[in-house]
């Protein structure tokens, strides 16, 4: 997405705020949910994916921990409704591709995806200059 034109740019204090984010299911059922829509979305914004390599892009993010036990791997239980309620909030959509022979659907961001994805990146961006987050960091350096 290009930001160039000023009518592309984001208000936060109109029409995209925490509550547009929550109804396009970003911040519905926890943490856990909003940071995989956010990865999701952030992957699309690279590359147009399948479902499978989405779930091994997140996999990969979070390696370290998978590998020590704290968390398990995607699973496409999780993955695919995750991927219907964004499409069905005009996040993403799909065409029909084929992956080692097989029909898939290739996900992409839609333009309201694009501009749902800066939002949150502000938002994290916001996060991250506050004491608490500037403490966490600290605490993660040591």
């Amino acid at each position: 997405m290009n930001n160039n034109n000023d009518e592309d740019t984001i208000d936060l204090n109109e029409q995209y705020t925490l509550k547009k984010l929550k109804n396009n299911g970003i911040f519905i059922k926890g943490a856990s949910k909003a940071f995989t829509s956010f990865l999701v979305l952030w992957y699309l914004s690279k590359k147009d994916m399948h479902g499978y390599m989405i779930m091994k892009k997140i996999d990969e993010f979070f390696k370290p921990q998978i590998e020590i036990g704290l968390m398990k791997s995607t699973k496409a239980n999780k993955i695919y409704p995750l991927l219907k309620e964004m499409n069905q909030n005009k996040l993403i959509e799909f065409y029909n591709g084929i992956h080692k022979k097989k029909n898939v659907k290739i996900y992409k961001l839609t333009e309201e995806g694009y501009k749902t994805l800066e939002l949150i990146k502000i938002y994290y961006k916001r996060n991250m200059e506050s004491a608490l987050w500037k403490e966490l960091v600290n605490d993660l350096k040591n």
